[in-house]
């Protein structure tokens, strides 16, 4: 029996090196993603806000989110990981992390981030959604630097002193039965 030959090895070598290439272009960058971390969530009038905060910055992204997303954080920041990650694990999976992709129209959209093995899956979220995830299986949350560029406050908008010096682009609610 003689061995493999030199034309065959050649295109398996070549077929390998294609799929490392595609595996490569296929995974998103982060190279300009800024790494955010939990700081605060803020009860508000309508809502909860969950506050992040720059790692190696002064900004902070306010992230409006539901009720039962801040119920989640809470929960998970103050005692054992929640249900959905421990069932991702389960399966045989992780929460590799979550990023925050675009800002418009108040809304922020993002993805969440699993793994299982080499395969990595990204799924399209609202942002609350994917960082409700990512905070209780503590995985890293990441930020487009543009979506910080846009919707980033300063620590001292956020707590009030400069508030009423902010601009509101909101048009105010109609006045009902008057």
């Amino acid at each position: 029996m003689s061995g493999p030959r030199s034309s065959f090895v050649a295109l398996v070598l070549i077929a390998c090196s294609a799929g490392a290439v595609c595996k490569l272009l296929q995974r998103p960058a982060h190279d300009g993603a800024i790494a955010l971390e939990y700081a605060e969530i803020v009860h508000v009038r309508g809502g909860q806000v969950l506050v992040l905060k720059e790692a190696s910055g002064p900004r902070r992204l306010p992230v409006p989110i539901s009720r039962a997303e801040a119920a989640l954080i809470e929960r998970a920041l103050k005692g054992p990981r929640g249900l959905a990650p421990a069932t991702i694990e389960a399966l045989g999976g992780r929460v590799l992390g979550a990023s925050i992709d675009s800002f418009g129209q108040r809304t922020f959209r993002g993805h969440l981030s699993l793994g299982a093995g080499s395969l990595e899956v990204r799924i399209e979220s609202t942002a609350g959604e994917a960082l409700a995830l990512a905070l209780q299986a503590g995985a890293p949350i990441v930020a487009d630097p543009a979506v910080l560029d846009e919707a980033a406050i300063s620590p001292e908008d956020l707590h009030g002193k400069n508030a009423s010096n902010r601009r509101s682009d909101a048009t105010p609610a109609p006045v009902l039965h008057i």
